[in-house]
């Protein structure tokens, strides 16, 4: 028996531990299982506590790259600590989704310095297919272009061109490395691959995190300086042009027309503008000369230079802006050039990245803007001030004109303006304009309606004099009515203070009638008792204005009736009437419904104990026999079990210690078995010295047998009670439905014979181990 109990124990405590960990999942502690999750699992905030080798940091930018066992994962975490690449740490922290599933960093500890993983071959398939993502790898290609980054401070920007694409790269410290070193050289790179991605989190790049000039090797240095090529006629630069990233580095020079830093740049030379789209963050301003050097692209039905680069030119030659109409800017004739166009100002938007306005010219609209990126729009010659609509402006740009087919139809264009300079007003808006217009029409629309308010005010006190005289005699009425109710709602209370209905709902009654009598006025309780009773009277919003204090009959506080009334509609006598009414009934109500839980409770618990006496087991078994019989008619099985306690020697106990220490053992019987059953089991005192305890939840038989077994077994400690030293025992008897009786009364008589047995069994084996130790005695052995 007691081999079966340890192991029905073993499987009780691992079943435990499987719930425990369901509920409160261990840490994941290796990279490739926060990577094997999906982005769905990994929102559910999973906790992470692994160790890892740092390959990127820069707290700057919350990055920082581990790997651990072939896997790479990013680490989201702000702080600077120190760590460098190559760093073993440890990370704590949860699951995110992004791009792919990322560690949210609560604490990152070092644990020791060590070197970066060796890095992974790549090609740019594996990359833009994110094979490597996160992970350190090595790619060789030829340098496109190199700037300096001041969104990154202390950062270098490279695009490589590598076998079947592009490569771009940031290193975080590149130390004595300049973009003239790199550009048009063919080197090696180490760094941790990653991505460029849209606003929806989706893949639009391929992107390599260096640390330092160390990561950046050097296989051919540049076989001649990009700007010793020869340079070339705007018109010719097409020639250079090859498909598939192929086309040759060319160079022109020109006047910068417009410029900014990071994005893009416009160049103008003898009646042709082209734009180049670059990374340069020089600090040039248009109309200075520039040197551009970079690959041909056809894009938008136009040529421009893609990766490029930016240098000031020895050369000055300024640019003058070129007046244009409508007809021929929608073409695309003046495609990124320098020009100048009058029109009336319809629309003006200004916001934090652009200042936009709407211009209406020869019957047609087109847009200036002023990019607050540009690198002139923070130079102005004056504090020159926004045109307001309606007037005539000159503005001079740069014309972006968008794509589309212009053989077909007109395209939109918009100038670029480079400072607040380039917008100059020619002639104000007229006086008598639409809009003043409006004001007078508003202003004739709004006498108009003060005489008419006027004459109905004076129609309005006529007619209110008449009402007050019907008023007071439909308020008298009124009045009657409305005690005549008071009373009908006080004899209301009174009979449900006197029935059994819940006391949260007599209190609402009350809440009712009192803030009826206040004229509606919002009306709570606040009890000091914590019972379920009294939790359910939510205070409503408002502040409080008079109370009155409620009184048990012993003279405690048992809280107060609140009430915000309206005091233009409420006299201070009717208040204080409403309130003591209310309280009083109040206190009526909270006091019987004390009495009667009292006495109800000491109805259905054994006084000495505190546990349901018989009345309740019965209560309580009839409950479960009708749920057995529900569920055997639903063709689910279900059992439970009676376990009958008779305790050994009370009577003893009582001759030989007296009454007192034998309350105090059987209180100290009753918590002893309540420690050995389970939440939703019932012990029941249902005698003298007899106990009950009904066992609902059962899987089978040996369930049961388990918790009789721990019931008898709990006596097995000594009782120290009173300053006696004494052992107790008591006899169990299991019964189990409905093997054992399908009735309550068969449930019952089967306990009581189970425990009559066992108590005889007992007793037989007492008198055999006596006369056994009886016969050692006589023949001369020792009791061992």
């Amino acid at each position: 028996m007691r081999k079966h109990l340890r192991w029905i124990f073993l499987l009780a405590a691992l079943s435990l531990a499987q719930l425990a960990q369901a509920q409160h999942p261990a840490p994941l502690t290796h990279v490739r299982e926060v990577v094997a999750l999906s982005n769905a699992q990994a929102a559910n905030g999973f906790p992470v506590r692994l160790e890892a080798t740092v390959t990127f940091v820069r707290p700057s930018e919350k990055n920082l790259f581990v790997m651990d066992g072939g896997f790479g994962m990013y680490v989201r975490f702000a702080r600077d600590i120190g760590l460098l690449p190559g760093d073993r740490i440890e990370v704590t922290g949860a699951t995110a989704p992004s791009f792919k599933p990322i560690t949210v960093a609560s604490e990152v500890r070092f644990i020791a310095h060590g070197n970066l993983p060796p890095p992974k071959l790549a090609t740019f398939k594996d990359l833009i297919a994110s094979k490597w993502d996160s992970q350190y790898v090595q790619i060789s290609g030829h340098v496109l272009s190199a700037a300096l980054d001041d969104s990154v401070p202390h950062s270098l920007r490279i695009r490589l061109k590598v076998p079947d694409g592009t490569v771009e790269g940031i290193v975080a410290k590149p130390g004595q490395l300049h973009p003239e070193d790199i550009l048009d050289a063919d080197i090696r790179i180490e760094g941790v691959a990653g991505g460029e991605f849209d606003g929806k989190m989706q893949m639009a790049g391929v992107w390599l995190d260096m640390n330092s000039e160390k990561d950046v090797v050097f296989l051919h240095r540049p076989a001649t300086d990009p700007w010793s090529l020869p340079a070339m006629p705007m018109n010719d630069v097409i020639t250079a042009y090859r498909f598939s990233n192929q086309s040759h580095r060319v160079r022109i020079y020109g006047t910068l027309t417009y410029y900014e830093p990071g994005a893009l740049a416009v160049v103008e030379q003898q009646g042709r503008s082209m734009l180049a789209q670059t990374n340069s963050m020089l600090p040039l301003h248009s109309g200075v000369s520039v040197e551009v050097t970079g690959f041909p692209l056809i894009a938008g039905e136009s040529v421009r230079l893609q990766n490029a680069q930016l240098r000031p030119a020895a050369k000055v030659a300024s640019i003058l802006p070129r007046t244009v109409h409508w007809e021929n800017a929608s073409t695309g004739e003046d495609a990124y050039d320098l020009v100048t166009m009058e029109g009336q100002v319809v629309g003006v938007v200004h916001d934090s990245r652009v200042d936009l306005f709407l211009i209406f010219s020869e019957g047609h609209l087109f847009s200036a803007t002023l990019r607050h990126s540009s690198s002139d729009a923070a130079h102005a010659s004056s504090e020159p001030s926004s045109p307001s609509i309606g007037s005539t402006v000159r503005i001079t740009g740069v014309c972006f004109v968008d794509e589309g087919n212009h053989w077909r139809d007109r395209l939109w264009f918009d100038l670029h303006m480079r400072s607040l300079d380039d917008i100059v007003v020619v002639r104000q808006p007229s006086w008598w304009t639409v809009k003043r217009l409006a004001y007078l029409i508003t202003l004739l629309s709004a006498v108009i309606l003060v005489a008419v308010i006027w004459v109905g005010l004076l129609d309005r006190r006529l007619r209110r004099q008449t009402a007050i005289l019907a008023r007071q005699s439909q308020e008298d009425a009124i009045r009657e009515r409305r005690l005549a109710r008071q009373e009908q709602q006080r004899s209301h209370i009174l009979e449900l203070i006197s029935s059994s209905e819940p006391l949260p709902e007599v209190l609402r009654e009350i809440q009712s009638m009192v803030s009826s009598r206040l004229y509606g006025a919002a009306c709570w309780f606040e009890l000091n008792s914590s019972s379920e009773d009294s939790a359910s009277l939510e205070r409503p919003a408002g502040p409080a204005i008079v109370y009155q204090e409620l009184f048990s009959p012993e003279g405690a506080s048992l809280g107060s009736l609140l009430a915000t009334p309206m005091l233009r509609t409420s006299a201070d006598s009717e208040i204080s009437s409403a309130l003591t009414a209310g309280a009083r009934l109040a206190e009526l109500a909270i006091d019987t419904r004390r009495l009667y839980s009292d006495l109800r409770h000491r109805s259905e618990h054994d006084l000495l104990t505190d546990i349901p006496n018989r009345f309740s087991m019965e209560k309580y078994l009839d409950k479960l026999m009708r749920g057995a019989a529900r569920n055997e008619a639903g063709g689910n099985g279900a059992i439970f079990g009676l376990i009958y306690v008779d305790l050994d020697r009370f009577k003893q106990i009582n001759d030989r210690y007296g009454h007192r220490t034998g309350d105090l053992y059987l209180q100290e019987v009753t918590r002893r078995m309540k420690l050995q059953l389970r939440n939703g089991d019932v012990l029941a005192r249902i005698g003298g010295d007899e106990f009950i305890a009904l066992v609902p939840i059962l899987r089978s038989r040996a369930d049961a047998e388990e918790i009789a077994i721990r019931l008898e077994r709990c006596f097995d400690e000594p009782f120290d009670l009173d300053g006696y030293h004494m052992h107790g025992s008591a006899s169990v008897g299991l019964a189990v439905f409905p093997e054992d009786g399908a009735t309550k009364e068969e449930l019952q008589r089967s306990a009581d014979v189970a425990m009559y047995a066992h108590k005889e069994t007992k007793q037989h084996t007492k008198q055999y181990l006596d006369a056994m130790a009886k016969a050692m005695q006589q023949v001369g052995i020792e009791d061992l």
